[in-house]
């Protein structure tokens, strides 16, 4: 027990979410002695201003505790020091503020952090008995959920926001008026206003006004400290990151929305109050300078933009949020090509997944087809590019350069297009999703079957088709499915091997002989030798070499005789084409759980012109 500090005759409990400054003032007026008394009485030394930091005094007790303090106040009023600390802004530290405990202060340029200072709700004054709410003095409170109204930035009277600086402790404090000194008429300051606050006014919303499904959104997202709401309930994220996000896309509404489209999205009641401000009030001037950057100044602003905001992460899914903030982004800007993946790198920093997906959502629709396979774009949950050319060359060991039969026949529209085209185009297509690869280094990753010309024009052309959004999913999840799966066949060793010795006339005559079929004059002996090679090889048909005379110097496949820019680190193929023990002669045609969800095939529309390939 501390025997320093003695316990108080008389207990006053705090209120349900009541700030620690305004408790320590209700028990002043209980015990009817001044403020400072009852501070030095629970343990707390006075203030002197300068070096007070140094004393590990913070400017305001509301923001932070040490644990003596929290020690001290438990003891003298009966309290557990957990109530204690809620009283403070710890309670919301890492939620919906970010606290330096070092130098006791509020980070204001995270989580729109307001360094002092306190909005407030009349109605809740008269209530309560001037009773003030912890809640109040986070950037994102901006409205009251009780009385259906929007909260009161500062004294009507004086301008001065109220508890932005600490009340005057020789007195005993008065309920539900202004304590905020302001400079006299003879200089120096006074001892407070004393106008009555719950006589200030402020706008009254409608019960289910888009400002207050905001405001309950955001303290049941810090309540729960998760959201799991709209475009979040595919990946829910912590508070703070949600926090994060919903502030960074208000950031951009105050900065760059046309008015005329602002009062499109939002109300009229709020929509004017965020644009008609009064050139005489302090805040006013204060929200013209650089908006957003950090927390808004009036609730009425904060209100709109947040509004907004959750207007598009509310979302039921990440592409429906998408465009919505494709909508916003084409109101802010001009050109929506100058707009990239990275463009919302600007908008701050530490911005979650969700939202990066949703900025992707919504430039989808001006990617090329090659670009939407790389963020996967027809997913329901888009990203950015995360593969390395180490994975990108792993994943290339576990794909032909002629995709699998089955599956190219799956994936290819009815008509437009040659297999012999669109396999290698498809394949190729898998070493796309997630990597930053040129097209002309995927290509020569698998052989060099096909061009970086032809995968972007024959992709143009699978874009142009209804099945487009299907097949690409198919694909993504291919290469998905190929990351976590150990393959058993290794698609680059045998793109290695030397076939010049494949299937000997000798061999083909015995075969011939053995099933009672024909020898024939070459060509079919050239045409098996052919599909067994892209069978075993994975590269084209066309690419075998005609095994002519025994005395013939062997050899290589034209797909073999890369320069080694294309093919790094492969050496010239010497072995024959044995297979590896436990290697099977081909895979995936006979894979069921990978099967992806695709489109009916339908016939191209008229009008659709082919790729010439």
């Amino acid at each position: 027990m501390n025997t320093r500090v003695r316990t108080l005759p008389i207990r006053v409990p705090p209120l349900p979410g009541e700030a620690l400054d305004s408790w320590t003032e209700a028990l002043a007026r209980r015990l009817d002695s001044p403020l400072g008394e009852v501070l030095h009485h629970l343990g707390l030394p006075p203030r002197t201003g300068h070096g007070d930091h140094l004393r590990g005094i913070p400017r305001d007790w509301t923001i932070l505790l040490s644990g003596a303090h929290t020690t001290n106040i438990a003891h003298a009023s009966g309290l557990d020091e957990r109530t204690v600390t809620d009283m403070t802004l710890m309670y919301y530290d890492g939620r919906a503020v970010r606290i330096n405990t070092e130098r006791p202060n509020v980070n204001r340029r995270v989580l729109w952090g307001r360094g002092s200072g306190s909005r407030f709700c009349p109605d809740c004054l008269i209530e309560s008995g001037g009773r003030w709410l912890l809640s109040w003095r986070l950037g994102c409170s901006f409205a009251c959920l009780r009385h259906g109204r929007l909260l009161a930035d500062c004294c009507p009277a004086c301008n001065q926001i109220p508890r932005e600086r600490p009340a005057a402790t020789p007195a005993i404090p008065r309920p539900h008026t202004c304590g905020s000194p302001y400079p006299g008429p003879g200089g120096g300051f006074s001892k407070g206003c004393g106008f009555d606050l719950t006589q200030t006014r402020t706008l009254r919303l409608p019960a289910s006004h888009p400002a207050l499904l905001a405001q309950a959104r955001l303290l049941d997202v810090i309540d729960a400290d998760t959201a799991a709401f709209g475009a979040y309930q595919y990946s829910p994220q912590s508070a703070r990151q949600a926090l994060t996000d919903i502030q960074a896309i208000a950031r951009r509404v105050l900065q760059d929305l046309p008015a005329s489209n602002l009062r499109d999205l939002i109300p009229r009641d709020i929509a004017d109050g965020h644009l008609i401000t009064d050139l005489g009030c302090p805040l006013a001037s204060r929200a013209a300078e650089r908006p957003g950057f950090m927390a808004p100044p009036r609730a009425v602003s904060t209100a709109a933009s947040v509004a907004i905001a959750l207007h598009v992460l509310d979302q039921p899914d990440i592409h429906l949020a998408g465009r919505v903030l494709r909508d916003l982004i084409e109101a802010m800007r001009e050109e929506l090509w100058q707009v990239s993946i990275t463009s919302i790198d600007g908008w701050g920093r530490d911005l979650s997944t969700v939202l990066n997906a949703v900025h992707i959502a919504a430039l989808a629709p001006s990617m090329r087809p090659n670009e939407q396979l790389r963020h996967r774009t027809p997913t329901a949950m888009p990203r950015r590019t995360e593969k390395t050319s180490r994975d990108i060359d792993r994943r290339a060991r576990k794909i032909p350069s002629m995709f699998w039969p089955v599956w190219t026949t799956r994936l290819t529209p009815p008509e437009g297009v040659y297999p012999r085209a669109i396999a290698p185009v498809l394949a190729a297509s898998l070493l796309i999703v997630g990597s930053k690869a040129r097209l002309e280094d995927v290509a020569g990753r698998l052989g060099s079957a096909t061009t970086g010309i032809n995968i972007s024009r024959i992709l143009q052309w699978l874009q142009d088709q209804p099945q487009w959004t299907d097949t690409a999913v198919a694909l993504v999840r291919l290469a998905d499915h190929l990351d976590a799966t150990e393959v058993p066949i290794d698609y680059q060793r045998r793109r290695r091997l030397d076939y010049t010795r494949l299937l000997p006339r000798s061999r083909w005559s015995q075969i011939c002989r053995r099933t009672g079929t024909p020898v024939g004059r070459g060509p079919r002996e050239q045409i098996v030798r052919s599909l067994l090679f892209q069978r075993i090889s994975g590269l084209p048909a066309e690419a075998c070499s005609s095994n002519e005379s025994a005395a013939s110097p062997p050899k290589r496949s034209p797909a073999t005789r890369t320069s080694p820019k294309r093919s790094s680190g492969n050496r010239a193929p010497t072995s024959r084409p044995s297979k590896p023990p436990n290697s099977p002669m081909h895979w995936l045609e006979k894979q069921g759980t990978s099967s992806p969800r695709t489109a009916s095939t339908t016939s191209r529309s008229p009008g659709s012109r082919p790729p010439r390939c």
